[in-house]
C-alpha cells in the first residue's frame, strides 16, 4: 500500500475493527434512506457482511495478535487513541451518509465511494495478509479479502444497473 503507516500487528488489527465498524454504519445509513430497491438491498447485504468481517476478525484474527497481557481496558484505551490518531479515511461520518439518498447521482455518489472503500478494505487485508507470519491469520485475511473483492464487484455491476 502506498505510504502504509507501520503498525503492530495488534494496532492493524484494531484498525480493521475500526474500518469494518465505519463501513457497516455507512451502509446500514444509505440503506435506511435508499428509495431504489436495488441499492437498499445491496447495501443491506453490504452492512451484514461488514458485521460478519467483524466476527472474523475479532474471533479469528485478533486473538492471533493480541499480546497475553492485553486486558479488555487496555483494548478500549489502545482503540480510542488509534480514533485520535488515525481517522478512518474510507468511510464518510454516517450522518453523511443520508445526503447520498436524496438523487440519482447522489445514490451513484453513495456506490462510487463504496466501490472505494472495498477496493482500500482488499489492499489492507491483502497487506495484512502478506505481512502475518501466522498460517489461520494468512487463511482469515484471505476469505476477507475475497469477501471484499466479491462486494467490490457487487457494487460495481449495481452502478453499470442504474447508469444503464
Amino acid at each position: 500500500m502506498e505510504n502504509q503507516k507501520v503498525y503492530g500487528p495488534h494496532e492493524a488489527v484494531m484498525l480493521g475493527i475500526e474500518l469494518e465498524n465505519a463501513g457497516h454504519h455507512f451502509y446500514t445509513r444509505v440503506a435506511d434512506c435508499a428509495v431504489d430497491f436495488r441499492v437498499k438491498e445491496i447495501f443491506q447485504k453490504l452492512a451484514a457482511a461488514e458485521v460478519k468481517h467483524l466476527k472474523i476478525i475479532k474471533e479469528e484474527i485478533e486473538p492471533i495478535f493480541a499480546p497475553e497481557w492485553y486486558r479488555e481496558e487496555d483494548q478500549q484505551l489502545m482503540a480510542e487513541y488509534l480514533r485520535d490518531v488515525e481517522k478512518q479515511p474510507v468511510f464518510p461520518d454516517p450522518e453523511e451518509a443520508a445526503d447520498y439518498c436524496s438523487r440519482a447521482d447522489t445514490t451513484v455518489k453513495a456506490i462510487d465511494i463504496g466501490i472505494r472503500a472495498e477496493e482500500r478494505s482488499m489492499m489492507y487485508f491483502s497487506y495484512l495478509r502478506d505481512a502475518t507470519q501466522d498460517d489461520a491469520g494468512k487463511e482469515a485475511f484471505e476469505r476477507l479479502y475475497n469477501e471484499e473483492s466479491k462486494h467490490l464487484k457487487m457494487l460495481q455491476d449495481l452502478k453499470k444497473e442504474l447508469l444503464a
